[in-house]
């Protein structure tokens, strides 16, 4: 699906509202869906826009990772110091505020694509003009989409107000729906997406990354798992693993963050990027990710082990208490961090010595990593934030871990899911009696920095993990930008 993103359709940013932010202030044309969508093309110029809020720099780029990895237990912020990026500090000691502009964008960009979403569905929906088979595909990916934009509201600020059409604008002003709402639309969309989508294997290569009906159970199971519908999710994830047999883990697990397994054999769903020479500004719009410059190393050795500029920013560090939870032996702690004097790509012309004296002498309590599973290789870095390496969303072993956790819950397999991501990891089978212990270890060692750990402690009740939380906490403010514009939403008892 990377070709997706290399469609930069005029129609798209003034009839949907452009990427930039300037022009996403400029008034939009009337241009009438009945005159629009006249053909499949059309609905697929306007597929490409409801995919696009995926890729942007203040939303999936830096946000799940900044949440997910910086706020847990699993990573420090790093940069240059506390007061580089103060407001994600601020999330970090929970004393978050509804002026925050990460949480603005982290409120307004889902909803850019749900309304993307909706405009497609309704534009193409029994419309003559659009043929049989595009229409049943086409919706079920804006139905995907629309799902997975409210769940990344939801999990964030808990209810929220659902948006399954276009607005008018008298309907602009509506109050927040409760969870158990929001997680019933989102499960519907995925049950009609996964209906109508096609399997992964029936995917041409150009369309790879764009939304199949194994992403669609999958985020299904997901849903499952966040509300703790443990039958559903076995039932469901079970069905997974013994007929999707296209899906499997990689031989090698180190493997799985490179160029080379991307849209791989493990990737369920997988956020694209393009590696596109742009102006060389950092958050340049074009369609690669920050992701690998913001956490790469400020420092470097040289060959005479003298420390000199790095590429990166520092963001992100995994932490020594992450560290600590791998086992002896496990070959995911040397995929996932990387140590001051690690050499990476040795004998190649992307050999680097990564030096981590400047983030290590910031204010920590204990020592700080980097982060290796986005951190790439100079031949595949371009100006700034085009980098082109993808964000890996749902893969296989999340899916089997899924499996694991609701079979704990139930008293039934568990083993089977852990033991299997184990044996990859070059360990033998888990020795540990207690289900859930072993799930969240694996769960915790297998899936690092990948912008999952804040989310499996307070969904499992165990945020005391981390300083500062309390459940009050749980859901972060709704941004006073928004409370101002709607006068029926209720704050977040943050």
């Amino acid at each position: 699906m990377k070709n997706i993103n290399r469609i930069v359709v005029a129609i798209v940013s003034l009839f949907l509202g452009a990427c930039s932010n300037s022009l996403l202030e400029t008034p939009a044309p009337n241009i009438s869906d009945k005159s629009f969508f006249t053909s499949d093309q059309a609905a697929y110029d306007i597929l490409v826009g409801a995919y696009e809020p995926l890729t942007r720099y203040n939303y999936t780029q830096i946000h799940e990772w900044m949440i997910g990895d910086i706020v847990s237990d699993d990573a420090e912020k790093g940069g240059e110091g506390h007061g580089d990026w103060a407001e994600c500090q601020d999330l970090k000691n929970f004393r978050a505020n509804p002026e925050n502009s990460i949480l603005v964008s982290r409120w307004r960009e889902p909803y850019v694509g749900i309304n993307r979403a909706n405009k497609l569905i309704e534009g193409i929906q029994d419309n003559e003009n659009i043929s049989a088979e595009v229409q049943t595909r086409y919706i079920a990916e804006a139905k995907f989409l629309r799902a997975w934009y409210h769940f990344h509201l939801l999990k964030v600020f808990g209810g929220i107000p659902i948006v399954n059409k276009v607005l008018q604008p008298s309907e602009f002003f509506g109050g927040r729906n409760t969870e158990q709402e929001v997680y019933a639309q989102i499960e519907q969309d995925l049950k009609d997406a996964a209906s109508g989508l096609p399997s992964k294997e029936e995917l041409a290569d150009s369309e790879m990354g764009r939304a199949t009906k194994g992403a669609a159970e999958a985020f299904l199971v997901k849903m499952y798992v966040f509300q703790e519908k443990w039958s559903e999710a076995a039932s469901l994830s079970q069905n997974f693993i013994d007929n999707y047999k296209w899906y499997d883990l990689e031989a090698n697990y180190e493997d799985v963050f490179t160029s080379k397994a991307e849209n791989g054999v493990e990737s369920i769903f997988e956020i694209q990027h393009l590696g596109i020479t742009g102006d060389t500004n950092w958050g340049d719009d074009n369609s690669g990710s920050v992701t690998a410059i913001y956490q790469g190393s400020r420092q470097l050795y040289n060959a005479k082990g003298e420390i000199e500029n790095g590429w990166g920013w520092g963001f992100n560090l995994p932490t020594q208490n992450l560290y600590d939870e791998y086992e002896d032996g496990d070959v995911r702690r040397g995929a996932t961090l990387i140590d001051d004097g690690d050499v990476l790509w040795a004998g190649t012309a992307d050999e680097e010595t990564i030096c981590t004296q400047h983030v290590n002498s910031i204010g920590y309590a204990q020592k700080v990593y980097h982060n290796k599973k986005y951190y790439i290789p100079a031949s595949e870095r371009i100006d700034m934030s085009n980098s082109s390496n993808n964000w890996r969303a749902i893969r296989f072993a999340d899916l089997l871990l899924w499996n694991a956790e609701a079979n704990a819950h139930l008293g039934g397999d568990w083993k089977y899911g852990v033991n299997r991501v184990r044996q990859r990891a070059g360990l033998t089978a888990t020795t540990t009696s207690d289900a859930l212990t072993a799930v969240y270890h694996e769960r915790r060692v297998e899936l690092a920095m990948e912008g999952h750990r804040y989310w499996d402690l307070v969904r499992t009740g165990r945020g005391n993990l981390m300083e500062g939380y309390s459940e009050s906490k749980r859901y972060l403010p709704i941004p006073q930008s928004e409370m101002g514009l709607n006068p029926s939403l209720e704050q977040n008892p943050y």
